[in-house]
């Protein structure tokens, strides 16, 4: 859906053919999805390993790094579909581009070699480093997560830039419901997790422990799928290559989370070193018009969402994608910082 929402209003409906092809591998990860669930029936989830996605109309406003994360079933099977349909109705070089043209890859235009192993792993070791003696307001399960950030888009056909701060109040263990202002004053109720409902990072501290701290134990984690809950593979290099989609939205999650467990992020910005086709452009602003340097996947439905690093300090500066209407008739460039965050004890609390 995430690359559904980009796509351009100019790009021509597929011929019926194409769409046919798409239905047809939609239906087989329909099929092997029914099939994974009737053995697994007896496992408490069923979400996995993919981001959680909020599209809202035109009116509203969505983000690649929601504050909201919403309940996922079959997280396989959403993935499939997103990318077998879009792949048949979309042409790669449309999607991403300014006026309908193609984007090149993040490495095309760097003002400088810079290499992303480097640059997750220069963040990882900073975090690491500022873990060292801080002290860890450990949140209770009864309590939420509060997060504010500041949104700034700036249309991409007039130039005029939109500021906002965006709210969430979410439970720590997803069993009550919390509250989510995305647009300011237009808030919405986020619902509990629901039976057989799950999200990615899994709700709760003891959980998010459970991770452990090994880049590379938490890339097998993600590989068995489900919430680790599949078979591990014994290496890396057993991993498939569509995996590898799927595994690295699940560690910018766990990297860039407001609050963890000690050495929980530093281990997801080296396991996301560790993925293959992570890319990084040098001399990408952020939305303060800082330089800074940007890492993405290098897949044509990802090349756009970046995470913005400080060239210098490696400060991790937030995000910055392309979002477009679901209408296709506007679109902007986006940028998200992370400003405050705090445990509190009610939904609506202010810290």
């Amino acid at each position: 859906m995430t690359a559904l929402r980009r796509m351009r209003a100019e790009i021509p409906r597929p011929h019926p053919d194409r769409l046919t092809t798409g239905r047809e591998q939609l239906q087989a990860a329909i099929d092997e999805e029914e099939t994974a669930h009737r053995t697994a029936s007896d496992r408490r989830t069923s979400g996995g390993i993919l981001n959680d996605i909020r599209i809202t109309g035109d009116t509203g406003h969505s983000s690649r790094k929601l504050l909201h994360r919403r309940p996922l079933l079959g997280a396989a099977v959403a993935v499939a579909a997103a990318v077998a349909v879009t792949a048949t109705a979309v042409v790669a070089g449309n999607i991403g581009g300014g006026e309908g043209g193609s984007t090149p890859s993040v490495s095309d235009t760097s003002t400088r070699s810079v290499s992303a192993k480097k640059t997750l792993d220069a963040a990882a070791d900073r975090v690491r480093e500022e873990e060292k003696g801080a002290e860890i307001d450990v949140p209770r399960d009864d309590q939420f997560i509060y997060t504010r950030e500041t949104v700034r888009e700036t249309d991409r056909k007039t130039g005029r830039t939109d500021v906002r701060t965006t709210e969430n109040w979410e439970s720590v263990d997803r069993s009550k419901r919390g509250w989510v202002d995305e647009i300011g004053g237009t808030g919405t109720w986020s619902e509990p997790l629901g039976k057989n409902e799950s999200t990615f990072p899994p709700p709760g501290w003891k959980a998010l422990e459970k991770l452990g701290t090994d880049p590379a134990g938490l890339i097998r984690y993600l590989a068995a799928g489900q919430g680790g809950a599949g078979k591990k593979p014994e290496s890396l290099k057993e991993i498939r290559k569509k995996d590898w989609f799927m595994i690295q939205f699940s560690l910018k999650e766990l990297a860039t989370l407001p609050l963890a467990p000690k050495g929980l992020r530093p281990a997801a910005y080296e396991a996301l070193a560790m993925v293959p086709g992570m890319k990084a452009e040098a001399g990408v602003e952020d939305g303060d018009g800082r330089p800074a340097v940007g890492v993405a996947y290098d897949h044509k439905f990802t090349r756009d969402q970046k995470l913005l690093f400080d060239e210098d300090s490696h400060e991790y500066l937030g995000d910055k994608d392309i979002r477009t209407t679901l209408n296709n008739k506007k679109s902007y460039d986006q940028w998200i910082r992370l400003t405050d965050y705090a445990v509190v004890d009610k939904v609506k609390q202010q810290p």
